[in-house]
């Protein structure tokens, strides 16, 4: 993660030569807030400091993070080691508070990008949402990264590191927007745990009531039936062109079909077809299956016209013989038969 910094208290200290205990006995006694960031190679801890107590910590090694007290003594231990860095930043107290309550955020959007999702608009919702959490934006085709800090909805302090140079505040928050427009980028966003739920947010909405087992049944019977139908499609249309055609072309008529079936917007991730799987946040809603055949539609049509193919509708339709015989009842049992005879007949 990267963390924001204020003023510079202690910069590139080794740690060969720092006695760290007494480093952080003199910043409790000077009732310092901020954070402490000692780093190796592959590794990176930070401390967090609230009025000179250790009030959270972050530990990230080899890809993988940890938080909490054990975390904070694991850090403070490492930096007994040789040849580390120490670097000590002030921050206001109620940005230490913001980062103290997202750290252990869990993940409510992940890896948006910025051809379906404007960082605008994603903001924007979030605001609207009054959610407290952060957006980590990787570039696209440029060095750089950045993190937008949210407090009830707003942005309260940003993080941008690009060549070297690491901004912070205003100019981090503008520097994401100019290098997102610029060259691109995606998006993961992250609420605090235990944050109240969101209607219609993945992860954040209200847990629906256990379904009956027979409902259970159909809802797996359904999502095995349109997992095959799109993945054998997925595989004729990247076939006659190149792998991923079909996807790209996929989540671009969702976002169009979006204002006719609000679940399948990419922005709000109920819906999500990937690697021949389908997930979905929530109930099935009754008109799922008219919903994807209609996207199916025009996804094939799409790339029809883009690959220069104007058999492939018959292709896929030929790929999907069979389809029908062997998910005849969960068809029959959902009255699927209108909905889906465009291509399973």
């Amino acid at each position: 993660m990267l963390f924001p910094k204020d003023r510079t208290i202690y910069s590139n200290l080794n740690t060969s030569f720092t006695a760290f205990d007494a480093l952080l006995a003199d910043l409790a006694f000077k009732r310092t807030t901020g954070h402490v960031n000692v780093t190796f190679p592959g590794y990176d801890g930070t401390l967090l400091l609230a009025n000179g107590e250790i009030c959270q910590a972050v530990e990230s090694l080899g890809g993988e993070q940890s938080t909490g007290p054990a975390a904070a003594h694991r850090i403070v231990a490492r930096a007994g080691d040789k040849n580390g860095s120490i670097n000590v930043y002030t921050l206001p107290l109620e940005i230490v508070t913001v980062l103290q309550r997202v750290i252990d955020s869990r993940p409510l959007y992940k890896d948006l990008t910025s051809a379906f999702t404007s960082l605008d608009r994603l903001i924007a919702k979030l605001r609207t949402d009054g959610l407290t959490g952060y957006v980590e934006v990787a570039i696209t085709e440029a060095p750089g990264a950045g993190i937008i800090f949210l407090s009830a909805g707003e942005p309260v302090e940003c993080v941008f590191q690009t060549d070297g140079e690491v901004l912070t505040g205003t100019p981090a928050l503008d520097g994401i927007v100019a290098a997102v427009t610029a060259s691109g980028g995606s998006f993961n966003v992250y609420v605090e745990a235990g944050a109240p739920a969101v209607a219609g947010v993945p992860g954040g909405s209200a847990p629906a009531p256990a379904p009956r087992a027979q409902d259970k049944a159909a809802r797996a019977e359904l999502v095995a039936f349109w997992e095959e139908v799109l993945s054998k499609a997925e595989a004729v249309c990247d076939g006659l062109s190149k792998p991923g055609r079909f996807i790209l072309a996929w989540k671009e008529v969702l976002v169009s079909r979006a204002p006719t079936y609000p679940f399948l917007d990419p922005f709000a991730a109920d819906f999500r077809y990937s690697d021949g799987h389908i997930s979905f946040e929530g109930t099935l809603p009754d008109d799922l299956s008219k919903a994807l055949g209609d996207c199916l539609s025009d996804t094939v049509s799409k790339l029809a016209f883009l690959i220069k193919r104007a058999d492939l509708e018959t292709k896929v339709r030929a790929s999907l013989d069979g389809v029908r015989e062997t998910h005849a009842a969960v068809i029959t049992r959902l009255s699927l038969v209108d909905d889906v005879q465009e291509w399973v007949a």
